[in-house]
């Protein structure tokens, strides 16, 4: 049995966030010491002036604002519908794929709404069409159809399995084995999904192809209650858990 980490954030995919947590998910970034870029550098790129925020481990950049123009300005703004407005993101990311070291097609959405005259749009990495748990790029647009900023927690140059050598039925098994009293709690299997589960380290970072599954005891869905459940990522190359968490109450 592993001893789960306690955590105030809810552990899974199956949740949209909101495009405004892209700016806080970038204060979890720790102040290491890295090698090459500068961690905060101005620069001139293809004639426009940039201040970049680096990700001291990855050299992918965690911010990018423009200085003395936007990154995007967006003609006729106003026209456009949600799902045309969903498509900025894989714009924003060819203008500045150099810098971002991802492709468009590496994009999947995760949120878009509307606050007063502002949108706040947010994306999450893929890779081979599997989401990285907790990336992000995320950015808001104004009234006038200007993208000034972007925020983003990326990993360039993925290096993970692209097919699960564990199967489904097993890694279930192996979810379940990780929870004292499974059964007798009359646990339930809320949410599952594959993903790339990147974990940081000192001077790199170890991908891992995961099954990720969500479980909640059966009193923990009864609205009165405020039990919480648990996270549990299997490996899909050894079946070793890599991941245990408490996981608060799904609202």
């Amino acid at each position: 049995m592993l001893v789960p980490k306690i955590s105030q954030r809810a552990k899974f995919i199956s949740s949209i966030l909101s495009a405004l947590l892209t700016t806080l998910i970038l204060l979890s970034i720790p102040e290491s010491g890295g090698q090459g870029r500068l961690d905060d550098e101005t620069i001139r790129y293809k004639g426009q002036l940039l201040s970049i925020k680096w990700d001291p481990l990855t050299r992918a950049p965690l911010i990018i604002r423009g200085i003395e123009s936007s990154l995007l300005e967006i003609k006729n703004f106003s026209k456009l519908s949600r799902k045309e407005i969903t498509h900025t993101g894989p714009q924003l990311v060819s203008k500045y794929q150099s810098l971002l070291q991802i492709g468009p097609d590496q994009l999947k959405l995760k949120g878009a709404e509307k606050i007063s005259d502002t949108w706040y749009v947010s994306y999450w990495q893929t890779f081979q069409g599997v989401i990285l748990y907790e990336s992000s790029l995320g950015f808001s647009i104004d009234s006038h159809g200007r993208i000034k900023s972007l925020g983003a927690i990326l990993y360039p140059k993925v290096q993970a399995p692209v097919t699960s050598k564990i199967n489904h039925e097993k890694a279930l098994k192996i979810g379940q084995g990780q929870i004292k009293d499974f059964k007798k709690l009359k646990c339930r299997l809320v949410a599952e999904s594959i993903l790339i589960y990147p974990v940081r380290k000192t001077n790199s970072v170890d991908y891992y192809r995961v099954y990720a599954f969500n479980f909640f005891p059966e009193e923990a869905l009864h609205p009165a209650t405020t039990e919480g459940g648990w996270a549990v990522f299997v490996d899909s190359q050894t079946g070793k858990v890599v991941l245990f968490e408490i996981l608060m109450k799904p609202l």
